[in-house]
């Protein structure tokens, strides 16, 4: 996976105890072209810190032509943005 650590854009539902489950994100690309990135599925999920911020990290797959690629984002709880990690 390559570090990327990029704002992202991203849909997410929220339960009754206010844990995010990321749905679907949009990034730029090395072309600064909009991509749309489903979440299939979210492997791991846990809570780190990052240069002294709380953040809740998701390792997740998608699937890109029929190819599985994994990637992970992570949420800043302070100040609640959102990141695309590595892919």
């Amino acid at each position: 996976m390559k570090l990327m650590r990029k704002p992202i854009e991203v849909i997410a539902w929220f339960d009754f105890q206010g844990n995010a489950v990321p749905i679907r994100f949009r990034y730029e690309d090395e072309a600064q072209e909009l991509r749309v990135v489903k979440v299939n599925r979210i492997i791991k999920k846990d809570k780190n810190k990052f240069a002294g911020n709380s953040m809740m990290r998701y390792t997740c797959e998608t699937s890109d032509n029929g190819i599985i690629k994994v990637f992970e984002l992570r949420y800043e709880i302070d100040s609640l943005k959102w990141y695309l990690h590595k892919m």
